[in-house]
């Protein structure tokens, strides 16, 4: 049984998972009106191709847009063995490895990225997310502060609202929050985020205020209403958070968390006011 006069945990806290842009590039323009008479100037192109670095970046962009990453991994090594500081290539790797998960090997190579154009918002922000997931979260602070300095980005600021989160520093997480909000206050993750921060504040009605804010702006949203449902018990409100969970709780495909959804109205229903 689960007291309703006390805290209950936030349960859909943060969608940790992080998109990175894709890499944008030109195909390569496939030469017009080529016939058997041209097979020694086309012998001559390819071999020039294969020696240049932005050819062989453009065919690992191409690669990665097609979900063929281990192809665009090749390619960009290749870009970067001909040209150590080809910028493209090294953020093209980032991403590759980024992709398939490979998250050490797309922190060195958004590194090196960085290094060579260190005041790129959206590079620093990409080594940021990279580091995190391998736990360098001193490092990731260092690289998400370098990006919201370089372009104040609404997604930096959340990447590091999240991430002050995580460390329990939740004074500061708010304040990235509320800062996500005011440059895009029409992200349904921002205002999920500042919920989360207050619910562990314990300032559980504004909590609640805040993920009505987001399912304004994502009404579908499982997270959203699951959290706002466990503000409203925070906040001595059963009689509103009945029908929050009950309408989410088919929703719900988790197990564990369906079975503690269960429990949270089972409290509600057992309580004689």
């Amino acid at each position: 049984m689960i007291d309703r006069h006390g805290t209950a945990t936030t349960l859909l806290a943060l969608f940790l998972a992080a998109a990175l842009p894709a890499v944008a590039c030109a195909a390569a323009a496939a030469p017009a009106g080529t016939d058997a008479s041209a097979a020694d100037p086309q012998k001559k192109k390819k071999s020039s191709d294969e020696k240049n670095p932005q050819y062989q970046y453009e065919m690992g962009a191409i690669a990665l847009r097609y979900g063929l990453t281990d192809e665009a991994v090749r390619y960009g090594q290749q870009a970067v063995s001909l040209d150590p500081d080809h910028l493209d290539g090294w953020k093209l790797l980032g991403l590759a490895y980024y992709t398939k998960g490979e998250f050490v090997l797309a922190a060195d190579a958004y590194g090196k990225a960085a290094a060579i154009k260190p005041g790129d918002g959206e590079l620093q922000r990409n080594l940021g997310l990279a580091l995190a997931e391998i736990g360098e979260a001193g490092r990731a602070e260092e690289a998400l502060k370098k990006a919201f300095a370089a372009d104040g980005n609404a997604e930096t600021a959340f990447f590091l609202g999240k991430l002050y989160y995580g460390a329990g520093r939740h004074e500061e997480a708010l304040e990235y929050a509320l800062q996500s909000i005011r440059k895009d206050g029409k992200s349904p993750k921002a205002y999920n985020l500042k919920g989360v921060v207050l619910n562990q504040l314990g300032r559980h009605a504004e909590a609640a205020g805040s993920f009505q804010a987001g399912l304004v702006l994502a009404p579908e949203d499982i997270g959203l209403q699951v959290n706002l449902g466990i503000a409203y018990i925070n906040s001595n409100q059963p009689a509103k958070a009945k029908p929050v969970l009950e309408a989410v709780l088919p929703k719900i495909t988790d197990e564990v968390l369906k079975k503690r959804i269960v429990e949270y109205l089972g409290s509600i229903k057992d309580d004689p006011k």
